[in-house]
């Protein structure tokens, strides 16, 4: 009848077709755009047979420019799909990277705070790839920073750096870690430290000792 809506065609698959695409890939494809897409699943397919990957092989393939499929490339490794170590190029799907790092979680780690922190980053520099999940959980961890204070840290990154970059916001994080800074408090009571919170640890409220300090001694308190 017409206007019925039809329950869509059947696709029959190729028998010994060597290529199994996730899922995954093919939800985000709206997001990272037709060539993007078409580039990773190029990428998976050489890796599946075992081949290497050459960038002028690639845009032949693909039928595009050459500076067209690096953008792609590039697109890729900040959206977290791939992760490019240098003479290899490792694949990643980001989701289940994330759900895989969230379950490696110690006890220590509040799973809400790290997830928290990990969307911080993605929303404030850029979608955080599997390798800098794990190094946020290594500060969270092993070092015993705060999600609060890892934030503050990406804050100051991002306004005093000209290319905010993981290694400048783990500048931040070591040096902070070597005063003892662990916790939002321990920043605010070294507002030094921080141009992001100097103005609000500058009016933070006074404790009765420091309020009765400068009513007797109000030059040598300030």
């Amino acid at each position: 009848m017409p206007g019925q809506r039809t329950r869509g065609v059947l696709l029959k698959g190729v028998e010994g077709m060597p290529i199994q695409v996730p899922q995954e890939i093919l939800h985000c494809q709206a997001r990272l755009g037709p060539v993007a897409t078409l580039a990773w699943i190029n990428l998976l397919a050489l890796a599946q047979m075992g081949r290497p990957m050459h960038i002028d092989d690639l845009t032949e393939t693909m039928g595009l420019p050459k500076w067209e499929v690096s953008k792609a490339l590039a697109l890729l490794a900040d959206a977290g799909w791939i992760n490019d170590e240098g003479l290899e190029i490792q694949l990643e799907i980001p989701e289940r990277a994330e759900t895989a790092v969230a379950q490696e979680l110690p006890l220590e780690v509040e799973p809400e705070e790290f997830e928290w922190l990990v969307s911080y980053w993605s929303a404030r520099v850029a979608p955080a790839s599997p390798e800098e999940m794990r190094k946020l959980l290594y500060w969270m961890d092993t070092k015993g920073l705060s999600h609060e204070v890892i934030a503050v840290a990406i804050e100051e990154m991002l306004i005093s750096a000209a290319q905010p970059s993981f290694p400048y916001l783990e500048g931040i994080l070591r040096n902070w870690h070597a005063v003892g800074v662990r916790t939002y408090n321990d920043l605010l009571e070294n507002s030094h430290l921080t141009k992001v919170l100097a103005p609000i640890a500058g009016r933070r409220e006074l404790s009765p000792a420091e309020k009765k300090w400068k009513e007797v001694f109000p030059d040598e308190f300030e």
